[in-house]
């Protein structure tokens, strides 16, 4: 896709153009003072033109897409992956379905290794707050502090009545048994891969279809998540309108994999404390208000260069994190906004920032991996709306919610979902690639070079004192 400027962008610096237009039809008018002032101006200008640039760029790249309807394509067996190649786009994924994580690459970029690890499951509690952060993970202390918070402000009972309050929460949050750890960790699960398999619809749509479900854990009270945590892939070879339950469609691209995460039968510890509510209603007339539970998907966004595929292949059969600490990204373009990640802001206990996601059905929340300004061709994304099945099949829809930190070289990324009871999840996260723009293409550079030679020649202008000034315009 080219680069060209439009409406918006003459209208930004019309000021700069102008000047230029002046100097050429009105030399004489340009004495020293008024040199001066005009040097001025056009610094300025092209200083917010220097600022301003790379933002313009990053917008105008993300519109891009494969431009192709079709992806011929092959998958094999290259121990220790399944590998997906087309003349676009090559994906990797463990053979051993040890655990979920995929490797991919443009066909044009190959020292540009994009690596999305799915981490694992968080349940989180919170008053008010609608994101993830970890400071409201759902352990006893948290519980404690939401529960103390909501149920007895200083502002409606007496000291002596909140510390009765407060010790009754106490007692009850301490003998407390059947409480999970709020982190599910994907790397401590038995994991088994079926497929991949060629499927192709009725209506002549394409794809490889795969799966990696979770059937063992050797995490403590986490038996109920084995079978019931699945993580549906499927490569499209054929563009597609996807319909989510009767509820919407949207579309998925040719060379795009699609990753439906389904969630059955969580057992949430906001659950196990209705006891509790039932005891400060019946002695203390307090009815717990709602509170923010969710369950929120734990991502980790990093790439590698290709000399490093051994680490990701340690990584894929072993329950450690290797590509992480390998990991060479700088940043990352959040919905439009560059992310600097070199920083470890998680080791630092800092909070996560939320994401702004757009509201209207069928967007996507986009990630795209960049180096410094530049975007690069490898993105992750989502549809901002989940999916909750009841007992009876019935689908209603429902916002999702996300936030990250940087993790040194590499993004946590943190997908919420609200509670859904004993209720079915389904999400579906995506990968793949886009052609990019060529940073500072050559007509803008241009551009800069001649604002920049305008510039030196009235500043040359300038030292002639006490005489006229003419800048006469060289065709």
């Amino acid at each position: 896709m080219k680069f060209e400027f439009s409406r918006t962008f003459k209208s930004e610096y019309s000021g700069f153009f102008e000047t230029i237009s002046l100097i050429k039809r009105f030399p004489m008018l340009f004495s020293v003072k008024n040199v001066k002032k005009t040097i001025t101006t056009t610094a300025l200008t092209f200083l917010l033109l220097s600022m301003t640039l790379p933002t313009l760029l990053i917008n105008d790249v993300n519109a891009s897409s494969n431009d192709v309807s079709e992806a011929q394509y092959r998958y094999y067996k290259d121990d220790p992956w399944w590998r997906i190649e087309t003349d676009f786009i090559t994906i990797l994924f463990p053979a051993s379905g040890k655990k979920p994580m995929f490797l991919w690459w443009y066909a044009n970029d190959t020292d540009n290794i994009y690596v999305v690890k799915f981490k694992g499951l968080i349940e989180y509690l919170t008053l008010d707050y609608p994101y993830y952060q970890h400071r409201y993970e759902a352990n006893n202390l948290t519980i404690q502090e939401q529960l103390e918070a909501r149920c007895c402000p200083p502002e409606l009972y007496s000291p002596l009545k909140r510390e009765r309050i407060k010790s009754n929460i106490q007692q009850y949050i301490v003998w407390l048994l059947g409480l999970h750890y709020p982190r599910l960790f994907f790397n401590a699960c038995r994991w088994n891969l079926t497929g991949p398999i060629n499927v192709t619809r009725e209506d002549g749509v394409s794809y490889i279809s795969f799966n990696f479900t979770l059937v063992e854990t050797l995490q403590p009270r986490f038996d109920f998540v084995e079978d019931n945590i699945i993580i549906q892939c499927r490569f499209y070879a054929t563009e597609a309108t996807e319909n989510v339950r009767g509820l919407y469609n949207y579309t998925v691209r040719a060379g795009e994999l699609k990753m439906d995460l389904i969630v059955r039968n969580w057992k949430w510890n906001i659950d196990k404390l209705k006891p509790l509510f039932e005891v400060l209603q019946k002695e203390y007339n307090i009815t717990v208000p709602e509170m923010r539970t969710g369950l929120a998907l734990w991502v980790d966004l990093a790439s590698i260069n290709i000399v490093d595929m051994n680490i990701a292949e340690q990584d894929a059969n072993s329950p450690d994190d290797l590509i992480e600490t390998e990991s060479i990204t700088s940043d990352m373009i959040v919905e439009g906004q560059r992310v600097q990640v070199r920083e470890n802001r998680a080791a630092m206990g800092y909070d996560e920032t939320p994401i702004n996601i757009r509201k209207r059905v069928k967007e996507r929340c986009r990630m795209r991996f960049a180096r410094e300004s530049q975007p690069l061709a490898g993105f992750f994304d989502f549809v901002n709306k989940a999916v909750v099945i009841n007992s009876t099949d019935h689908p209603t829809e429902v916002n999702v919610t996300a936030a990250y930190i940087p993790a040194g070289n590499h993004m946590r990324l943190f997908i919420g979902y609200p509670y859904f009871g004993n209720n079915t999840l389904e999400h579906d996260p995506s990968i793949g690639v886009e052609s990019v723009t060529p940073w500072l293409p050559t007509n803008l550079l241009m551009l800069l070079i001649g604002a920049t030679i305008l510039i030196a020649v009235a500043v040359a202008a300038v030292k002639v004192r006490k005489k006229t000034v003419n800048i006469i315009s060289v065709q």
